[in-house]
């Protein structure tokens, strides 16, 4: 379906569309008073930290808050900066187009929240690191840091300008605002109260932000079930249309989504995004306890499995909304990113101010991810590559100036790349797990390699690293050519028109003549390679197995680490039974001493 789509409309004059958004928008003062509302108190909130309340010019209260932070806040945060316009956006269309089976990412939602919980944050808390990746100094080498870093680093900024440029869509979609003119808006806004803010500014102005996202969605929802006609009939009209596929236990790793490689996938994903992620880590280390640090890990997975079900569910009422009158197909929209702004246009038209509530929602959302992705760049390459070039120590005041300067330069970059962005072609979910698989893949790797397993070596983890991250970029790189040439196709569920008022006189049906069909609804010609035919949900654990694997071979081959000289505190607690007992016991009067120094600075 999808690719038909692309096909009729690629023929559509743009001056169609145009006079559409003219006919159609309702985006007026009350939904601008609504949409700069949101604007406005972020960046209050920037001024009332850097200006008013407290001193931003310490590294201690610009990259941890003065480790004084409160769990409501910091899980407010996680899940604000960890929900962005991909979510909003990409699941409801995900489930329009593909169906249901995406939601089981949910089941990894729950896994990552345990696996964090219990093997990665007492390794984390316990070391109390301004920059994680100091961990792979402690654990490897100072090169193994700095490439650790570099990688992150390149994903992050290839991961915002998605992030900025999704919301932006929504808002062109239904104001006819060209997405160039917003995104430096709303970015310059977001590089203002991070700079001035510090973490403080960023976790409260997530915290603001969460509540529109969430408003938003329920209000969409609200509406949704009463146009349709109730929960029923949502239900029914998904089941018919092929939308309720849940357990989908296709074993080929060509299949798109299924449920195991949901489950995998997923759950390395948002290991690369919670887990082993710097700002999530970074936010951790501001809770003055490791309980509160767990809390604040099990109310983000709370929120998770929340708004991913809430925007599943904004997919089936939109597919039971146009279940006869596909809008792409009709030609009132060119993509399906802009599927779930023209339906709020539709159901929120007699409600003035509700667009401008669901714009505000999706903006917030990626306010609240670009801004911790600026704060936690800003740390990173402070603390693992300006220091190595300054010609001594600084004080704290001018470390925290030249943050700053970090976050404005790496925001003018997002800003920028965000014109590349539009030039890609696939759906905002796919695209998003698409960029960022590789250096996912690789991070994963060298951490499992450091925490679970004590004999991998600094050689293994470099060279598992760069193996990982070469591999899974060829694998990428390569489907999405195939992808872009029309040599690998995925069609979507089947749609229908019959309902439309206008004649649909194309077919709304790909001719597959020529292609094998390797996977229900997934078609490639016979001469594509076949790791190019592999589903997107499997670079990421593809990465992240090539990584350990070549890390666990090399280090052995070039003599495994001492595990007399190795520090317990680096390995998560399950596997410091392997290390010598005399180690144990320094670590035990370690752990003892790094407690009463938390307790110190809670009572302080």
């Amino acid at each position: 379906m999808i690719n038909a789509t692309e096909t009729v409309l690629s023929n559509m004059d743009n001056a169609t569309e145009n006079a559409f958004l003219s006919a159609t928008s309702k985006f007026n003062w009350i939904e601008y008073t609504t949409f700069g509302s949101l604007l406005g108190l972020s960046a209050l909130v920037g001024i009332y930290y850097g200006c008013i309340k407290g001193n931003q010019n310490t590294v201690n209260e610009y990259m941890l808050g003065g480790k004084h932070m409160n769990v409501f806040p910091i899980a407010m945060s996680l899940i604000a900066s960890h929900i962005s316009g991909i979510t909003l956006l990409g699941i409801p269309s995900e489930i329009y187009e593909f169906g249901a089976q995406y939601l089981v990412t949910i089941c990894s939602s729950v896994l990552i929240v345990l696996i964090t919980n219990t093997f990665y944050l007492p390794v984390f808390f316990e070391l109390q690191l301004t920059s994680l990746y100091e961990y792979l100094e402690l654990r490897f080498s100072k090169p193994v840091r700095l490439l650790g870093s570099f990688i992150f680093s390149v994903s992050l900024i290839l991961y915002v300008p998605i992030v900025i440029y999704i919301p932006a869509l929504a808002f062109n979609q239904v104001t006819g605002i060209s997405v160039h003119s917003i995104t430096p808006i709303i970015c310059f806004l977001c590089i203002f109260y991070t700079t001035i803010g510090g973490l403080k500014a960023v976790v409260w102005t997530d915290a603001i932000q969460s509540l529109f996202t969430l408003g938003s969605v329920i209000i969409v929802i609200i509406l949704g079930v009463r146009n349709v006609g109730g929960i029923q009939e949502i239900y029914e009209r998904n089941e018919k249309g092929g939308r309720i596929d849940f357990f989908n236990f296709d074993l080929s790793p060509y299949s798109r989504v299924t449920f195991l490689n949901t489950i995998f996938g997923m759950t390395l994903m948002w290991a690369s995004c919670l887990t082993i992620h710097p700002g999530s880590t970074q936010r951790f280390v501001a809770l003055p306890t490791m309980k509160a640090a767990k809390r604040s890990v099990v109310w983000f997975g709370v929120g998770v499995v929340l708004i991913v079900l809430l925007s599943g569910f904004v997919g089936m009422i939109m597919y039971a909304k146009y279940w006869n009158c596909d809008p792409m197909v009709s030609q009132n929209i060119t993509s399906s990113g802009k599927i779930l702004p023209y339906y709020v246009q539709e159901v929120a038209a007699s409600f003035p101010g509700l667009t401008g509530l669901f714009i505000s929602g999706l903006i917030s959302a990626a306010l609240s991810t670009m801004s911790a992705g600026l704060n936690t760049l800003a740390g990173i390459f402070y603390e693992d590559f300006i220091v190595l070039f300054l010609p001594h120590k600084v004080s704290d005041a001018t470390a925290s100036f030249i943050m700053k300067i970090t976050v404005v330069f790496f925001g003018c970059v997002c800003v920028s790349l965000v014109y590349v962005i539009e030039l890609l072609g696939a759906t905002i979910v796919q695209l998003s797990m698409c960029l960022s698989s590789a250096p996912n893949g690789a991070l994963c790797a060298v951490f499992v390699l450091g925490i679970f397993f004590p004999w991998s070596n600094k050689t293994g983890a470099a060279v598992g690293m760069i193996t990982s991250l070469i591999i899974t970029t060829w694998i990428v790189t390569g489907t999405q050519l195939a992808l872009k040439n029309k040599e690998l196709v995925y069609e979507g569920k089947p749609s229908d028109t019959s309902g439309c008022l206008m004649n649909i006189t194309q077919s709304s049906s790909q001719n597959f003549t020529g292609y094998e069909e390797i996977s229900p609804g997934v078609f490639a010609s016979p001469d594509l390679f076949f790791l190019y035919k592999f589903s997107f949900m499997n670079y990421t654990p593809i990465g992240c197995l090539i990584g350990v694997v070549v890390g666990l071979v090399v280090s052995f081959c070039t003599g495994c680490s001492d595990l007399n000289e190795m520090n317990p505190s680096v390995i998560t607690p399950m596997m410091r039974r392997f290390l010598p007992k005399s180690n144990n016991e320094n670590n035990k009067y370690a752990s003892v001493a790094q407690e009463l120094k938390l307790t110190f600075v809670e009572t302080k």
